[in-house]
């Protein structure tokens, strides 16, 4: 495999508390089970800005521009390592590799692409 692309973001979770605060915000950035999950932990934000972080750091890392947020997901595997799939047909040789961190304050990610 090569690596083809890297990409990196980091957030503030303020950031994206408020934006939370918008009517339908949410669900133009987040698929619904990104939602489901991240409003079900104790820091509900910070898991939301972690996931937003990881889509700036694949949009950045991807070798097509134009795709939407919401086509791009991150979940957790069973034990509990991220995992990004892509909504794109140019996206189906892809392997994206991710990794998230947060804190209170702010969330990062750093996302590699290969082929």
């Amino acid at each position: 495999m090569q690596v083809i692309g890297l990409g990196t973001d980091i957030v503030e979770v303020k950031r994206i508390e408020a934006l939370a605060q918008k009517p339908g915000a949410l669900s133009r950035l987040f698929t619904q089970k990104e939602i489901q999950y991240s409003l079900a932990r104790k820091n509900k934000y910070e898991h939301l800005a972690v996931r937003f972080a990881a889509k700036e750091a694949v949009f950045k890392a991807l070798p097509f521009a134009e795709i939407a947020f919401k086509n791009i997901q991150v979940t957790n595997l069973e034990n509990g390592r991220p995992q990004v799939t892509v909504a794109d047909e140019r996206a189906k040789d892809l392997v994206i590799l991710v990794s998230l961190s947060h804190t209170k304050e702010y969330a990062a990610a750093t996302a590699v692409v290969q082929k």
